[in-house]
């Protein structure tokens, strides 16, 4: 032991006092959850060792008081002040430990790759104050363990709470990475007003990308990169490369681009998780989306030039009146404030914007006349437009509003238009769980495919306020029901009665979500004609209503002709379909084996018991019809006239004989 002062000789002396001061400053330390300086003392127990899962991890720095403030010169430093006989620091220790190989080790998010301690100019490191006295006195360590944040070697903040868990000291952390991030922001803000920030992709071309360079580009920025990720070997990467370097020159000055080689960056791509090739991700202020279009020319060049006009805009009622008018926003967001509005707020409204490009824009406003028009009287409020008609996201207090996966999946479950073009994209959101009603129609012929879709969208318009009207009329009825048993409850006071009425709770039923949507008869004509028999070049425009759930779909109207775009009969259909007995037949997109899995899906979902002893009888059968088939072919014969036989199924009516609705 060396004794830098005589602070730390001090110390060294106390420590050697007798036993009885030692259980003495114990017992008050035990009270503070702390262990005191001046009071430290030695036992000839020694304490038990950490646990052996901490053992395996790597040491935390050691720092001494020759290289502490060369050390915390630089970067945040969250330094532990302890001692090696303190009973408080060694029990701390593991946890230390642990949280500080969870900040070296764990990536900033699952989406990239680089660590905390790589992102942040974040640092920890141990200084003992046995050894080191006179360091720990300079900067006010008063008893151990004790936590101090230095920042460019001057101490910042201190960990004061007695509680010390992972839980507590992350949340320690976490406050810092915090304050790194705001400091980040507000440099940038400085900067930005003397100095503008360098020109995206400069020379107009896709960037190959190594792991350094990519955290050195993207993960530690907070600048937006659209990048591929591909391997040499993959013949949809090399289909899809012309058109990538295409799109580098066209998003020259304006967006980065770039590409990563996943054979020669095994690790990064599988930090990133990436699945399958080629994958595209959008990266921004530290966040990722995946783009899931169609990978020609056009359709890269519209997505990344939606990625760049992604921000939250202000817009004004007078601006957002011109863009109704202009007639091709479908859908939109528009988030209402007022003066009491925070960063907080603003903040969390950015982090939604990545994931609406090419799906919707997003508006922000305190205007007052547009705040009349929509009927705005609480803030914060956000609200959808489809075709015209708004409604609201449900929040009952402003920390709602910063609910980023509950406010996302809001915007998710409305973000398509009434009636969306079905795509490869959109196609599970669309069809999955849901009653469909879908315009196959053909956009060569202009006039017809306007009209057709007008229908369409006039149908579901007129089916959406059917359906609010049979809501609103069905809660009525639960009501008037709820207040009658109140009334007569009272009539009786019945307090049991009176109670059991007020708790009753008015649930409308759900029904079968019904979607609109269209589909390009041309572009998909393949599947359209295998699917659903439809040919538009030939029949023209159809509308075929969906079932994807149970492999059923309609494409008769109640008189047995063909459901054309015609509103009337699109609803007249649809009322027949999603009635209890519907009168139109349905017809079936699947084989005959898989009909007998749905059906016997759909009913275990009902009955799982009588699912599970049908199942059971349904193999016993087949044990005893496979014996005697055994026993059939042991005696020498079989029939060619029966279902095993040469001629079986041939005949007409059989299961050759053609396809059975």
């Amino acid at each position: 032991m060396r004794f830098g002062s005589p602070y730390s000789l001090l110390l060294a002396v106390l420590a050697g006092q007798s036993v009885f001061s030692g259980v003495l400053a114990a017992g008050q330390a035990d009270k503070a959850g702390d262990t005191v300086v001046a009071d430290i003392h030695t036992d000839s127990k020694t304490p038990e060792s950490p646990a052996k899962a901490a053992d395996a991890l790597p040491e935390v720095l050691q720092l001494t008081g020759g290289n502490f403030k060369e050390k915390i010169a630089k970067g945040y430093w969250i330094v532990k002040h302890h001692s090696p006989q303190c009973p408080h620091c060694l029990a701390v220790a593991p946890t230390w430990k642990k949280v500080v190989n969870h900040y070296t080790t764990t990536p900033v998010s699952p989406d990239l790759g680089a660590t905390y301690t790589q992102a942040y100019p974040l640092n920890f490191g141990d200084l003992d104050c046995l050894a080191y006295g006179d360091t720990c006195a300079e900067f006010g360590v008063v008893s151990w363990p004790w936590f101090n944040v230095f920042k460019d070697g001057k101490k910042v903040d201190s960990f004061e709470k007695t509680e010390r868990t992972f839980e507590t000291l992350s949340a320690f952390v976490d406050k810092q990475i915090d304050e790194i991030k705001s400091n980040k922001v507000d440099k940038t803000k400085k900067k930005a007003v003397p100095a503008v920030t360098t020109t995206p992709n400069p020379t107009g071309e896709s960037l190959p990308l190594d792991t350094e360079r990519f955290t050195k580009l993207i993960t530690t920025t907070r600048d937006a990169w659209l990048v591929k990720f591909y391997a040499p070997w993959c013949g949809h990467c090399q289909a899809m490369a012309p058109a990538w370097a295409e799109l580098g020159k066209e998003m020259k000055a304006e967006l980065n681009i770039g590409e990563v080689n996943c054979e020669a960056e095994k690790r990064l791509c599988k930090d990133l998780k990436i699945k399958g090739y080629p994958t595209i991700l959008y990266f921004q202020n530290g966040e990722r989306v995946e783009y899931d279009g169609l990978r020609g020319m056009g359709d890269l060049v519209s997505y990344a030039r939606k990625a760049v006009d992604s921000g939250v805009k202000e817009i004004t009622d007078e601006e957002f009146k011109a863009l109704e008018k202009k007639g091709d926003m479908e859908v939109a967001f528009v988030y209402f404030y007022d003066h009491a509005a925070v960063s907080e707020d603003f903040s969390a409204l950015d982090r939604l914007t990545l994931n609406l490009i090419g799906h919707a824009p997003i508006y922000k406003t305190k205007d007052p006349l547009m705040s009349t028009r929509f009927r705005i009287f609480a803030w914060p409020k956000l609200m959808v437009v489809r075709e015209g008609k708004p409604s609201y996201y449900n929040a009952l207090a402003p920390h709602d509003m910063r609910d980023y996966g509950r406010v996302l999946n809001w915007m998710k479950s409305v973000w398509l238009p009434i009636v969306p073009e079905l795509t490869a994209a959109n196609s599970h959101q669309i069809m999955n769980n849901h009653i469909v009603v879908l315009g196959i129609l053909n956009r060569e012929k202009a006039d017809d495919f306007t009209l057709a879709k007008k229908e369409l969208k006039e149908a579901a318009m007129e089916f959406m306020t059917q359906r609010a009207e049979e809501e609103t009329a069905e809660r009525k009825r639960l009501r008037d029901a709820k207040q009658l048993r109140l009334e007569e409850a009272e009539d009786r006071n019945d307090d049991r009665a009176i109670k059991a009425a007020k708790n009753t709770r008015i649930d409308v039923s759900r029904k079968k979500e019904v979607h609109f949507a269209w589909v390009d008869g041309i572009f998909w004509e393949r599947w359209v004609r295998t699917t659903y028999g439809v040919n538009v070049k030939e029949d023209g425009a159809r509308i075929i209503i969906n079932d994807e759930d149970h492999k059923l779909y309609w494409d008769t109207n109640t008189e047995g002709g063909a459901i054309t775009p015609s509103r009337s009969r699109i609803l007249a259909t649809l009322g027949d379909v999603l009635s209890k007995s519907p009168s139109i037949p349905a017809k079936s997109t699947s084989s005959s084996i898989e009909r007998v899995f749905l059906w016997f899906k759909s009913g275990s979902n009902g009955h799982p018991w009588a699912a599970i002893i049908f199942f059971l009888v349904a193999i016993l059968g087949l044990a005893f019809w496979g014996r005697g088939k055994i026993r059939r072919k042991a005696a020498g014969y079989f029939r060619l006239d029966g279902k095993e036989g040469i001629l079986g199924g041939l005949g007409v009516g059989g299961p050759a004989g053609g396809k059975v609705d």
